[in-house]
C-alpha cells in the first residue's frame, strides 16, 4: 500500500508541516505482526492442521526469523476474538438431529485442583455440518450433559461407556442414544472365542 506524503513548502501558519497516511491497521495494537501474517498462521494452523514449530522453520528458510514466544503470545491474544464464533458453532452443533460422541485420553501437563494425575480427555461432538471438541479434565455424565441442554432432542450414536447412558437428557428421553455396532460386535466375537460351539 502506497503512503501519501506531503511536505510544506509554503510559509503559511496553519498549515500543517507534515501529513502522512495513518499506517494500516494491525489485528493486535502495537503488535509486530500484520493482518496477513496472522491469517496465514490461523489458516496454516487450523485448516492444514501444520504445528507452529513446523511453520517457524519454514519462514526461517525463507528470510523470517520469528520468535515462538511472538507467535503464542499473539494467539493467546487473539483467543477472545474467536470465542463468539465458539459460542456459535457448538450452538450450532447441538441442533443437528443425528450426532455422535466420543472420548479420548489427553495428557495435560499441569496440575489440577483436586486431581491426582495429567490423564485428561478429550470429548468430540459430531453433528451434520458441525464438529466440537471438549478438552476436559473428567470423563462423567457431566460433560456431555454440558454440551447438551435439556430441552435438545438428537439421536447420539456412542460407544456403551456408561456416562453417557448416565446424561439426564437421556433418562428424561429427548436424547436417545444408538450405540455403535462396531462396539456390539464385540460381544459377538467374545461369544465365539469363548464357546467355540456357538460359534456357527
Amino acid at each position: 500500500m502506497l503512503g501519501i506524503f506531503y511536505q510544506r513548502t509554503c510559509t503559511c501558519q496553519e498549515c500543517p508541516r507534515t501529513l502522512t497516511t495513518p499506517p494500516p491497521p494491525k489485528l493486535i495494537p502495537k503488535g509486530l505482526l500484520g493482518v496477513s501474517v496472522w491469517v496465514e498462521i490461523l489458516l496454516a494452523k487450523f485448516i492444514d492442521q501444520q504445528p507452529l514449530e513446523r511453520q517457524l522453520r519454514h519462514w526461517q528458510l525463507l528470510g523470517l526469523d520469528l520468535a515462538p514466544g511472538t507467535v503464542t503470545g499473539g494467539l493467546r491474544t487473539l483467543m477472545p476474538l474467536f470465542q463468539p464464533l465458539g459460542e456459535l458453532l457448538r450452538e450450532r452443533n447441538r441442533l443437528s438431529a443425528f450426532q455422535q460422541a466420543d472420548e479420548t485420553r489427553w495428557l495435560m501437563f499441569i496440575d489440577h485442583p483436586g486431581k491426582t494425575g495429567h490423564t485428561w480427555w478429550l470429548w468430540v461432538f459430531l453433528g451434520c455440518d458441525t464438529v466440537c471438541f471438549t478438552l476436559d479434565p473428567r470423563r462423567s455424565h457431566d460433560v456431555p450433559e454440558d454440551h447438551f441442554h435439556e430441552t435438545d432432542r438428537a439421536t447420539l450414536m456412542v460407544d456403551r461407556y456408561s456416562a453417557n447412558k448416565a446424561m439426564s437428557g437421556v433418562k428424561a428421553g429427548p436424547i436417545l442414544l444408538a450405540f455403535c455396532w462396531a462396539h456390539v460386535r464385540r460381544d459377538f466375537v467374545k461369544v465365539g472365542k469363548s464357546w467355540p460351539k456357538l460359534k456357527p
